[in-house]
């Protein structure tokens, strides 16, 4: 009974700051409520806005970079430089070209991490997704940027399957096509995707910058 006494003690004592406080939020300014209302809404449509953004950078990209890759192993194979070369040559010459198009792709993952923290988008769908997916779970910085990079990794070898698939099928099917031309086009596939991702990482470099630039009106090196 003693506690149940200090309890209602408690809330009688309680109940004028309670009321003091609703009349508070209640006598708000309209200006001020209206804008506590607005800040919500305000990161849902940047959010909205970031989404359709990645989706329109991811779909020309794919796009962009179909065509580049495509066009640079045609060249390439059609241009006999590496036309009779042993097969095991050819190999490892395939070798290092997947060696280049990573090292391109390795500097655009450190610029779309850039993208993302700077504006909540990217240039490939699942790499968002991915880092999304991580902030909702309260990841730190360093998970969320794995998240981030996996997501554009696992996306970007899934998009080299049909540069494969179609390779290997021309070559055996086909006897104007051996299997030295299929190696030598995926060779220069991988060169375009490599010099591509370089490209890009620049573009979007020089973007993030410029942005920098209009928002503070000093380089951002500059800044504090």
């Amino acid at each position: 009974m003693e506690a149940l006494r200090a309890a209602r003690h408690r809330r009688v004592r309680a109940e004028p700051y309670i009321h003091a406080v609703g009349d508070a939020r209640r006598d708000r300014p309209a200006w001020l409520r209206v804008r506590e209302r607005a800040v919500p809404r305000a990161r849902v449509t940047r959010r909205r806005s970031a989404w359709a953004v990645t989706v329109l950078a991811t779909a020309a990209s794919t796009y962009a970079l179909d065509g580049f890759a495509i066009a640079a192993g045609g060249l390439l194979a059609a241009s006999g430089l590496l036309t009779g070369l042993d097969r095991t040559v050819l190999l490892a010459f395939l070798a290092a070209t997947y060696a280049a198009w990573f090292a391109g792709m390795r500097v655009n993952l450190v610029a779309n991490w850039s993208l993302l923290g700077r504006t909540g988008a990217s240039t490939n769908v699942l790499s968002k997704a991915a880092h999304d997916v991580a902030r909702a779970r309260q990841a730190g910085p360093r998970m969320r940027r794995f998240a981030a990079s996996a997501g554009y990794v696992v996306s970007e070898i899934a998009k080299e399957v049909p540069y494969f698939a179609g390779a290997s099928g021309v070559a055996l099917v086909s006897d104007a096509v051996s299997p030295g031309d299929a190696i030598v086009f995926l060779a220069g596939t991988n060169l375009g995707a490599g010099i591509y991702e370089y490209g890009l990482a620049r573009a979007t470099r020089s973007y993030l910058l410029r942005t920098t630039q209009d928002a503070t009106g000093r380089p951002a090196a500059l800044q504090a």
